[in-house]
């Protein structure tokens, strides 16, 4: 299990398995009993945290990272394995996720938010 690895887990609901991507930490994934991800839907709704990824990672439709829609769960709950996510695309996730929870003045002080996420 890797960040950037892309699986079907349960989330409840009707909807049944759905992808998600691993976002936690790569250094501290084997320590962790609970992880975080984001939730890929295949319905895109233009929102500027959303990242476009296609088919990446065997998804079987063109899909989007939902980075407002952040989940802790389980590792447990990780049911299959699909495939990873490239650096370039993960850098982009995670710079979708500082924009999604407003952490930009955090990170950074004294700079324009359009140059800090390369936008």
């Amino acid at each position: 299990m890797n960040r950037g690895d892309i699986w079907m887990i349960d989330l409840g609901g009707r909807i049944g398995l759905s992808p998600v991507v691993i976002l936690s930490r790569q250094n501290v994934l084997k320590h962790l009993n609970n992880i975080i991800v984001a939730e890929i839907t295949t319905q895109g709704k233009g929102y500027p945290p959303e990242v476009f990824i296609n088919q990446k990672a065997n998804l079987p439709k063109p899909s989007f990272v939902q980075t407002d829609n952040i989940h802790t769960i389980p590792k447990n709950r990780l049911e299959k394995y699909l495939g990873t996510l490239g650096s370039v695309t993960m850098k982009e996730v995670s710079q979708k996720v500082i924009m999604a929870i407003e952490l930009e003045s955090c990170l950074y002080q004294n700079q324009p938010e359009s140059k800090l996420l390369n936008i």
